[in-house]
């Protein structure tokens, strides 16, 4: 198809047009997103230094232990520093080019160089909540208490080893009837095969001095005994008393700590 004079002004106008895109062919939208024309038939060749970086720091670093969070904060932040503290996920975090606050002009920032603490239970608290809330064999039980006796508080520990030795001394023995104590201690009555009486006494509840996250100090907690005689012996097992609350006062109590020893304030939330 040939050109006709018709056609002549289309052409220049989209010429124009083209030879305008090609010579400024980026586009900045209001947004601050940007735009760049790229003709049919041109091929697009990637010519930075490769080299150069980034101009501002994008880096997610995961830290152990409280003690670490707080030597990489003091080691990176600034003014705009924040900590974000989110119980749900059992984390701390510090946002360390969050924006800046309203005693300076507010400007937004990129808000890519953080560094969280992840709570990890300490390996004490594991052992025992693997324990709670199910019922266990004198055997078992007795062989977990002997294993664990130093993280007991109360009662006393030759308490406590004295109470597995009458467990092990009792497993081919039938109970017959509980009967609860002053001190709310109990006693379970138990006879063997020759018909010979005993008793055994129990206390209804011990205490443990254990971290509840790793790296961080011991706290005092509280576990209910359950005790449960069948015809096959007597069934043992505990359940925590409270201890939620005294994992969330203990969170709680670190993030304030890492403020402290960072200058950073910290706020309880998550960000979306």
């Amino acid at each position: 198809m040939q050109n006709t004079d018709a056609n002549l002004p289309k052409q220049a106008m989209d010429t124009a047009i083209e030879a305008a895109r090609l010579a400024n062919p980026v586009i900045t939208g209001p947004d601050g997103r940007q735009h760049a024309f790229i003709p049919e038939g041109f091929d697009l060749k990637d010519i930075s230094d490769p080299n150069l970086l980034p101009e501002h720091i994008r880096q997610a670093v995961i830290l152990d232990d409280r003690e670490s969070l707080t030597n990489y904060v003091n080691r990176f932040s600034d003014g705009r520093s924040i900590l974000i503290a989110d119980y749900d996920a059992g984390l701390i975090r510090a946002h360390l080019d969050w924006h800046n606050d309203n005693s300076t002009d507010l400007q937004r920032q990129h808000a890519s160089h953080t560094a969280t603490l992840k709570l990890r239970n300490s390996e004490e608290y594991d052992r025992w909540n693997k324990m709670e809330g199910e019922m266990h064999s004198q055997e078992a039980f007795a062989l977990f208490i002997e294993e664990n006796v130093a993280d007991i508080s109360d009662p006393d520990h030759s308490v406590m080893l004295e109470i597995c030795r009458d467990l092990e001394a009792t497993q081919d023995v039938s109970f017959k009837s509980g009967i609860r104590l002053e001190n709310g201690d109990r006693t379970f009555v138990f006879e063997d095969e020759t018909k010979v009486k005993g008793d055994m006494t129990v206390p209804t509840e011990i205490g443990l001095c254990i971290p509840l996250y790793q790296g961080e100090e011991p706290a005092d907690i509280r576990a209910k005994f359950r005790f449960r005689p069948t015809a096959n012996g007597l069934m043992l097992g505990f359940r925590w008393h409270r201890v939620e609350y005294m994992r969330q006062a203990t969170f709680a109590a670190m993030a304030h700590q890492t403020a402290e020893d960072t200058g950073r304030p910290y706020f309880f939330g998550r960000t979306s």
